[in-house]
């Protein structure tokens, strides 16, 4: 987070055609500005969360107001403007919502702003107010106050956990691993929905030790494997282990011809795709499937039906180790 000590901009000669900086005139606009609103500012969902109930409580003041936000974030449908190409002279008051109320970004809309009042909302005061003119603190002026993402609900979307297979070189030339997932996640990241694309979360089935943020036993895997609503993989054992744990997935078999993830999806009786078939259409078509409750009942069914195939396991192995050598 940037340290630059802030300042006060200098007001210079009131705007023309603006009503008085204090008053409440018809003519005042605000302009809603945060980390949101920078290029070189990193926005978090609780900036983006504490915008929207910043919003909603201009729309019920009744107060005419834009949104700044920049190119990455803002909506297609235009309803945002360009902090860097805006006309200052537009807006009467500017709020800053969310982060601290210091730093290069919050100083130079002091400065692009003048004539406004700065204003601060869901901030915190880490050395005084400065550049802002007053603030709606969250901490460190009084006494502390909820965060306002508190207020605003988001509707519910698909968890998808992400298995992508390393390269496996026991497959030469017919390995297609790049070239499957550099399909995958666009599909993922552009997949329709009621509330938009799923929430993709990256995981593995390798363990290690030493690294608290990576699992180190096939329990804690397969307990995340029970938070998503459905699993892609293009791994073995993230196909397996997400249908034991009755959780659809969306198999993918990155090696040209199908190898051992195919297989094992033909003997769990689940549908897979090969790389040629690997589509953003068909992976879309397929998650959409795997979100179903017809998916979801047809992967409760892949346990016991497996196990019954297994039963005679002991009996195989035994067989297996009365093999003499040579065959």
């Amino acid at each position: 987070m940037d340290d630059t000590p802030a300042r006060r901009p200098s007001a210079g000669p009131p705007a023309l055609g603006h009503p008085d900086r204090g008053g409440t005139g018809p003519g005042r606009r605000v302009l809603v500005t945060g980390w949101f609103s920078v290029p070189d500012g990193e926005i978090t969902a609780g900036d983006l969360l504490a915008r929207d109930a910043a919003v909603a409580d201009l729309r019920a003041l009744g107060e005419p107001f834009d949104v700044a936000m920049t190119r990455t974030f803002a909506p297609d449908d235009a309803a945002s403007v360009d902090l860097e190409t805006v006309d200052p002279e537009r807006y009467d008051v500017v709020l800053w919502v969310c982060g601290p109320a210091r730093g290069r970004q919050l100083q130079r809309v002091a400065d692009r702003f003048p004539h406004a009042r700065l204003l601060g909302v869901d901030v915190s005061v880490v050395d005084g107010l400065a550049p802002l003119h007053a603030a709606l603190a969250r901490d460190g002026d009084g006494e502390p106050r909820p965060d306002t993402s508190l207020l605003v609900p988001v509707p519910a979307v698909p968890v998808v956990g992400l298995c992508a297979a390393h390269a496996q070189h026991e497959y030469g030339e017919r390995q297609r691993h790049d070239a499957v997932h550099d399909v995958v996640l666009p599909a993922l990241a552009s997949a329709p929905g009621p509330a938009g694309p799923p929430a993709v979360v990256p995981f593995d089935t390798r363990l290690a030790t030493g690294e608290p943020h990576v699992p180190s036993t096939a329990a804690q895997v397969e307990a995340l494997l029970r938070r998503f609503d459905v699993v892609v993989s293009s791994r073995l054992h993230g196909v397996v282990l997400a249908l034991k744990n009755a959780v659809p997935v969306v198999a993918l078999d990155p090696v040209e011809g199908g190898a051992k993830v195919a297989a094992q999806a033909r003997a769990l009786g689940w549908p897979v795709l090969l790389p040629h078939e690997v589509t953003r259409e068909r992976v879309q078509e397929q998650l959409v499937w795997a979100l179903s409750p017809e998916a979801r009942e047809a992967a409760r069914a892949v346990l016991p039906t497996a196990q019954e195939a297994l039963a005679g396991s002991a009996r195989d192995l035994g067989a297996l180790l009365r093999v003499p050598a040579g065959g």
